[in-house]
């Protein structure tokens, strides 16, 4: 049973929390290049490549289909590295620029580690208690409530594939670090739950992210340190490991073959997809109608796969925000 204060409200803001970097920004790529010619170590091609930090306007869509499918999100924070959207209206109340600096210590910066960051989110100044995380290549594909990320006690739903933890050796990094994290929680809690995570949207509460990283400071600690993704980084799907091994979250399984099933007889939305990039891809967007879909760029995505893309968006989302600059007529 979930546990839940006696004076528990369902009346409470829930923020939205995005990472986002230009990989085209000359500074940027310079203190990456510095950072890897001193590390001193052999990296995987996925923690280093492109593929990783690549802008292709995500965001801007992505906040797009909040500002369409999520209007009840409160604020919306951008961690980056003093960098800045240059199509982002910093003037709109609900945006925030934080800066790694904000959050990190001076001495794990600078930092091209997404798990590194996701390892402080509980620091960003003014976030509130329940609070949405996201990749600027997430998106809000239908129009959701606070419900389908909190129950009705206000405990984070965690999602998750079918996909179940296997006994073997995982090489992928994604895959070896999910395995770990689990691993770590059910040596010593003694239980959670035995699959993948979705990769996509994920709902949390400031509280327990603090409570998980103080229960694997050792961990934390070393990840918020590492300024690539490495092997022995703290994946972040472990907090949801822990809120369920705690009692603190609810399970849901999303996109299981009877799921998508009884959702193409139905024709209802699916629930949450995850969509390698590659422009004959694309389309199983409009196909399953998910409340929630990522375009996964990968090592084997192409250009024209991103021009592909974009051009999706632009035409799903084709009305400009509220954050974003009003662009003048000339």
């Amino acid at each position: 049973m979930v546990q839940v204060s006696e004076n528990y409200s369902n009346d409470y803001p829930v923020d939205i929390v995005y990472l986002w970097c230009n990989s085209s920004d000359s500074v940027w790529r310079e203190k990456k290049n510095n950072e890897l010619k001193k590390y001193g170590k052999s990296l995987d091609n996925d923690s280093v490549g492109d593929c990783r930090f690549i802008d292709n306007d995500e965001l801007k869509y992505s906040l797009r289909s909040l500002e369409k499918f999520a209007p009840w999100i409160n604020n919306v924070f951008i961690v980056t590295d003093n960098q800045i959207p240059e199509w982002l209206d910093t003037t709109n109340p609900k945006i925030h620029i934080i800066n790694h600096s904000q959050i990190l210590p001076a001495e794990a910066l600078p930092t091209f580690n997404s798990m590194a960051i996701e390892t402080v989110l509980h620091k960003i100044p003014n976030l509130s208690e329940h609070f949405l995380y996201a990749n600027d290549d997430m998106f809000f594909g239908n129009f959701v409530e606070k419900s389908f990320f909190f129950n009705k006690l206000g405990a984070p739903i965690v999602r998750f594939l079918k996909r179940r933890i296997i006994k073997k050796i995982y090489r992928r990094l994604y895959g070896y670090t999910i395995a770990e994290s689990y691993k770590l929680v059910k040596n010593k809690i003694g239980k959670s739950c035995p699959n993948f995570p979705h990769h996509n949207i994920d709902a949390y509460r400031k509280s327990d992210l603090e409570e998980c990283r103080k229960e694997f400071h050792e961990i934390f600690d070393k990840t918020q340190m590492q300024k690539f993704r490495e092997k022995d980084s703290v994946q972040r799907a472990i907090f949801g490991y822990y809120l369920l091994a705690k009692n603190n979250g609810e399970a849901k399984i999303v996109n299981n073959f009877s799921a998508k099933f009884i959702g193409f007889l139905m024709s209802r939305p699916q629930d949450s997809m995850l969509i390698e990039l590659r422009a004959s891809r694309i389309k199983l967007v409009e196909n399953n109608r998910p409340y929630l879909f990522c375009f996964n760029d990968s090592l084997k995505t192409t250009d024209e796969d991103r021009l592909a893309m974009k051009k999706f968006l632009d035409e799903k989302f084709p009305k400009a925000s509220s954050f974003e600059k009003v662009m003048e007529v000339v």
